[in-house]
């Protein structure tokens, strides 16, 4: 299991996501990366909101279009893990859980999506990792989101269709 090949699975609310890697950083760096607004718009997008313990969020709106995603910070133990719920326009709320662990050469964050309907998901994270990961060694993304998405799609339709 990795950002490149998680684990896709069944699960009676939809099918469950977890990816797993080790990121050469250290865990309060990562907690940083991913937990707050600055850090986060530089490789993933743009939130509005309280990324605290019962604290809503809120992924920014762009001109006139509302929000595509929000949630709930439900568990809270920094730097260490969070739990929030994710809630996309006209989707089921879904579950997204997150720890971190330092072990030698870095940080191995696991990142659980559980209850999700979409497919799109797959390609969404790992691409969204991805960019993670060069963010977090200082580098340029390879390639534009979309592009990446484009072309990592195929390869999880595929996985999820052999469900």
């Amino acid at each position: 299991m990795s950002i490149t090949s998680p684990v896709i699975e069944k699960h009676p609310s939809g099918y469950r996501l977890v990816y797993e890697d080790v990121y050469a950083t250290g865990i309060d760096d990562l907690w940083q990366a991913i937990t707050t607004p600055e850090r986060l718009s530089r490789w993933m997008v743009e939130y509005t909101g309280d990324l605290r313990l019962g604290g809503t969020w809120a992924v920014a709106a762009n001109g006139d279009e509302p929000s595509w995603a929000t949630g709930t910070i439900t568990a809270c133990d920094a730097p260490r893990s969070f739990t929030t719920t994710w809630h996309a326009i006209e989707e089921e709320p879904t579950e997204v859980v997150v720890t971190l662990e330092e072990v030698e050469g870095g940080t191995r964050m696991r990142l659980v999506h559980t209850g999700i309907r979409s497919i799109f998901y797959g390609a969404g994270w790992q691409t969204y990792l991805e960019r993670l990961r060069a963010h977090l060694a200082g580098e340029s993304f390879e390639q534009e989101w979309d592009d990446r998405f484009a072309e990592l799609s195929p390869e999880y339709e595929a996985r999820f269709g052999a469900l």
